[in-house]
């Protein structure tokens, strides 16, 4: 496996069905077609010879049908349940076991549907036209009942951040409206000529890649989100913020924009090997009287002994000048600053002719430059980001980068120090370091492991007394026990109260007034408690990006955290939607009305609306 290469997943009937006979020419002459390495290792996969020389991607198929080997006789059904499990079983989380199994593995980078899956018996007819494959039935071939559709709608409510394309040889006009309508972000007519030139701009725009360079260390969701941002802010000229904590990476990721800012160029990443100009600046650093020479540089012979100097500006003509911690820019550079961003021309001190200002600013912040109370001037502020902002996430949040950042430490570290031992770093250390908050991010982490190989030069192994962490908090990580006494001691305050109040709740028989009648209020009040529960653990668990600040809301995980039950399926957490909201769904406004909505999409077998009614607020 190419860690740098985007993992592809296609669910597709005829690809994706294993033969009995081995081969599945199907599939090796379409991976042929769109230049991808076939990762299945499935009995197709096993059988074929082929070898893609130069692969842009690699690609797992999966039938969504069983079985998956069919042959005459077999009576093949949709199955989507298999598809969902393919699509958890290459989606990385932040769970300690997969931070200590799959230090280096991405999540899929994107998801092709086909549209139409035949069903029904296999036959002597059908299997002699494409082995394995069925006659398929009346409904299978329409468009208002494509199980292609029902599979997007499946995945994009448990994975609302997995970019999803349509790939079939079906008409795009038929099903435009609807993939649309479901999430998906594109269509890709299968047997195009062009079919590899759109898909490779398809992962540009919109897949979760990795850097190819390996500079910007990391597989984890927030990081290839922030890493996409970054594309496509390079695909234009206008100024860029970054914003992040102190120590994220921030000036990594000016790097990774201006690698990116030649677009395809040509390599299968869709990163150029030839990089525009990169200048950097240290905002803090600059006085008004330095601000002058050192950006738009200096006249030579204005005065004697003087040579004359290059400007920053002029220096990276045509490409990025990368403005460092810019809420340390004083008022005065402020000002000059903001002419340069008016009027695109700089003039060299004792100069006077003025010079195109061919540059695009990339800057970056640590602090909120919003806030009324810092003196940053708005208008600037608006300049800088009118191409966009790019929310950098901290280390804390993407706890399944460490292991591989670790790796990148500890061998910088040994680099530089020459005849000491190369070492391994152990589950129990990685563990101790993904429980850290991180207030110093990569900056820390890098420094901690440096500090451990220079106390510990003659040993093989990174372990837990190597780590020095300091007096900086550790984040509660530790899994969940079952002791009643621990999960008791992490309820709010108000929880703990309702609980004890339920236990000593009593219905006395000599006080009958005060509680016959009340068992139907009882369950209406019951459902609303457990609604407003459902409503908090949504609002918890919501997708927020910087295009929709608001959030996705996203019923499986928020169903995991309800119940406290991290195997709960998809389709499990949907029926509890269903039969904790159902009941009162005309009640229901906003986040949990469109949860109930997915609900039902995803499971829809018997379910009835209930009649209209005013809502409660």
């Amino acid at each position: 496996m190419n860690p740098t290469r985007p993992r592809l997943l296609i669910l597709d009937d005829l690809f994706g069905r294993n033969v009995p006979g081995g081969r599945n020419t199907d599939r090796e002459n379409l991976c042929a077609h769109f230049l991808w390495q076939d990762a299945t290792w499935d009995t197709a996969t096993k059988a074929s010879k082929q070898k893609v020389m130069e692969p842009i991607a690699e690609a797992v198929f999966c039938r969504a049908q069983t079985p998956a080997t069919s042959q005459v006789g077999d009576t093949v059904e949709n199955d989507l349940e298999s598809a969902l499990a393919a699509v958890r079983n290459g989606w990385v989380t932040s769970s300690e076991a997969s931070i200590v199994r799959n230090p280096h593995l991405a999540p899929w980078a994107m998801v092709l549907l086909d549209l139409c899956f035949y069903t029904g018996k296999v036959t002597d007819e059908s299997d002699r036209r494409t082995p394995g494959m069925p006659e398929g039935r009346p409904g299978d071939d329409d468009p208002r009942s494509y199980f292609g559709l029902t599979l997007l709608d499946a995945i994009h409510g448990e994975f609302p951040e997995l970019p999803i394309f349509i790939l079939s040889s079906k008409p795009r006009e038929e099903v435009s409206l609807e993939f649309s309508r479901r999430g998906a972000l594109g269509f890709i007519d299968r047997s195009a000529l062009d079919g590899p030139e759109l898909l490779q701009q398809a992962l540009w725009n919109h897949g979760l890649l990795a850097d190819p360079s390996g500079e910007v260390v990391g597989h984890s969701l927030p990081l290839l989100l922030a890493l996409r941002e970054a594309r496509r802010g390079a695909s234009h000229r206008e100024n860029i913020l970054i914003r992040g904590e102190r120590g994220s990476g921030k000036e990594l990721i000016a790097q990774y924009i201006n690698r990116a800012g030649s677009g395809l160029g040509g390599s299968e990443s869709g990163i150029s090997d030839s990089s525009s100009a990169l200048a950097t600046v240290n905002s803090a650093v600059f006085t008004p009287n330095l601000f002058a020479s050192e950006l738009f540089g200096i006249e030579p012979k204005t005065a004697t002994g003087v040579d004359g100097k290059m400007g920053l500006i002029e220096m990276a003509k045509g490409g990025d000048l990368f403005l460092d911690e810019i809420g340390d820019m004083p008022l005065e550079v402020q000002a000059a600053m903001l002419r340069v961003l008016q009027d695109r021309k700089i003039t060299r001190v004792g100069g006077r002719k003025s010079i195109d200002a061919d540059v695009r600013f990339l800057s970056a912040t640590n602090i909120d430059l919003d806030d009324s109370g810092r003196e940053f001037r708005p208008d600037l502020l608006d300049r800088l980001r009118i191409g966009g902002t790019i929310w950098l996430p901290p280390l804390r949040e993407r706890p399944e980068d460490i292991p591989a950042l670790v790796d990148r430490f500890l061998r910088e570290a040994e680099a530089m120090r020459p005849g000491i031992r190369s070492r391994k770093v152990t589950p129990e250390a990685i563990e101790r370091l993904c429980a850290h908050d991180w207030p110093g991010n990569i900056r820390e982490l890098r420094s901690i492991v440096f500090e451990a190989v220079t106390r510990h030069p003659d040993v093989e192994h990174l372990v837990v007394d190597h780590i020095r962490l300091g007096q900086a908090k550790t984040a509660k990580r530790a899994k969940k026990v079952g002791r009643e006494s621990e999960l008791a001691e992490n309820r709010p305050h108000s929880i703990a109260h309702l609980f004890e109040a339920l236990r000593e709740t009593e219905f006395p028989t000599n006080q009958l007034g005060e509680w016959a009648g009340e068992l139907n209020t009882l369950q209406r009040e019951q459902m609303r408690l457990l609604a407003r529960l459902l409503q908090a653990s949504i609002t918890a668990t919501k997708r927020r990006t910087p295009e929709n600040p608001e959030g996705v809301v996203q019923i499986h995980p928020a169903a995991k955290l309800a119940t406290g039950n991290s195997s709960l399926t998809a389709s499990q957490s949907a029926d509890l939607f269903k039969r904790l909201l159902g009941p009162i769904e005309n009640e229901l406004d906003e986040d949990l009305r469109e949860a109930l909505e997915i609900s039902i999409r995803l499971r829809p077998k018997a379910y009835r609306r209930k009649p209209a009614s005013t809502k409660v607020g």
